[in-house]
């Protein structure tokens, strides 16, 4: 296959996300330098237009868009934003080969010193250990590496392109051996054909034997040209296939799939991930960084309420239920003042003053600041 370069220059790279993306990967910021990746893997989420944009979805893995001048709008953008985790770079080869351009959007990381999260499934990465080493030891790094499966028949049927299992790995180990927090984002799992007991089980070991120390595990979503792709793919595996995926994702002939697998099949591999990480030595959850300061105890408080919505979520709680702690961990995150100062000095009826902060949450966040201030003592 023909690989096309179209070299362009953006009028700006940071996406600012309205809320940090937690109980997952914990971000405020992404910026990445390429459009388009040539591994091609059918299920790629970056297929669908709200992330392609006016692109041609179908030459998504022939013709790649290089961010010329990314790591200058990088410089320019990051200094006048608050310090919170920013993912960065895309280590596909052979476009990084030829422009480094991640490496260059690591140098400025290191510059400004925020605290870094990777998903990345390019063993590449390694190239740069020397510049995450020193963001490290500044603030903070995190990496996971995207391996949906170890059955390379699924590998080959669904991201024939896409760089070796064993390589990455072989990566992951030696990140873990430079002191990076390392793990495995199992994204997508495949119903019916990856998502079995012993397959997630002999990717949590291969985590664990590979100095991971979490996994975190999320079902196939399907929108546009990528749910088609992904039908394409799983159909000629086998056959049997369509007929599967056209039901668990409510998919008429002719018509469009429901975006993500229903509430309970989630539920139950979430919690089969979860034991199976427990009974390897794993997290099913990546631990959010908070920098040192005065509102490190709020980052901390909202972690605990973003944990608590995936616990419901793993419930099949009600979606209020749900929604009322994702709201009250918003509020929390980006309170501009102490709430341990706001508790100390009104209470809980303090905390029901904050925005989507009920009494019930009010109390619960009530119960675990006495603990905090216990602990500190």
């Amino acid at each position: 296959m023909r690989l096309e370069f179209q070299e362009y220059h953006t009028r700006k790279i940071v996406n600012v996300h309205k809320h940090v993306d937690g109980p997952w990967f914990w971000g405020k910021y992404t910026a990445h330098p390429y459009v388009g990746c040539r591994s091609g893997c059918e299920f790629c989420y970056c297929r669908s237009g709200r992330y392609l944009g006016r692109r041609d979805p179908e030459t998504f893995d022939r013709v790649i868009g290089v961010k010329v001048n990314a790591v200058e709008r990088l410089q320019g953008e990051i200094f006048g934003l608050e310090p919170e985790i920013i993912s960065v770079g895309d280590w596909q080869q052979p476009a990084e080969d030829r422009y480094q351009l991640s490496r260059g959007m690591l140098e400025v990381v290191l510059e400004v010193g925020f605290p870094l999260f990777i998903v990345e499934r390019s063993p590449l990465l390694t190239r740069d250990l020397d510049l995450l080493v020193e963001i490290h030891r500044k603030s903070w790094v995190g990496v996971l590496f995207s391996i949906s499966s170890l059955d390379p028949a699924l590998k080959r049927a669904f991201e024939p392109r896409s760089p070796g299992i064993k390589r990455r790995l072989e990566a992951m180990a030696a990140l873990a051996g430079a002191g990076i927090y390392v793990g495995t984002s199992m994204m997508p799992i495949l119903p019916f054909v990856g998502d079995d007991e012993s397959q997630l089980e002999a990717l949590i070991r291969a985590t664990k034997d590979h100095g991971g120390q979490c996994v975190l595990a999320g079902g196939l979503t399907m929108d546009g040209v990528q749910a088609e792709r992904t039908l394409e793919a799983a159909s000629r595996f086998d056959p049997a296939l369509e007929d599967q995926y056209r039901k668990m994702y409510r998919w008429p002939v002719g018509g469009k799939p429901k975006y993500g697998p229903p509430g309970a099949y989630n539920a139950r591999i979430g919690l089969l991930v979860r034991e199976l990480c427990a009974k390897h030595g794993l997290l099913d959850r990546m631990p959010r960084y908070a920098a040192p300061g005065p509102l490190e105890v709020n980052k901390r408080l909202a972690e605990g309420l973003f944990l608590k919505t995936y616990e419901l979520e793993l419930e099949q709680a009600k979606d209020f239920r749900v929604w009322a702690y994702r709201k009250a961990a918003w509020t929390v995150d980006e309170l501009g003042e102490n709430i341990l100062d706001i508790y100390i000095a009104r209470g809980e009826a303090g905390l029901q003053e904050l925005p989507n902060v009920g009494k019930g949450i009010a109390a619960a966040i009530a119960r675990w600041m006495e603990k905090y201030i216990a602990e500190d003592e």
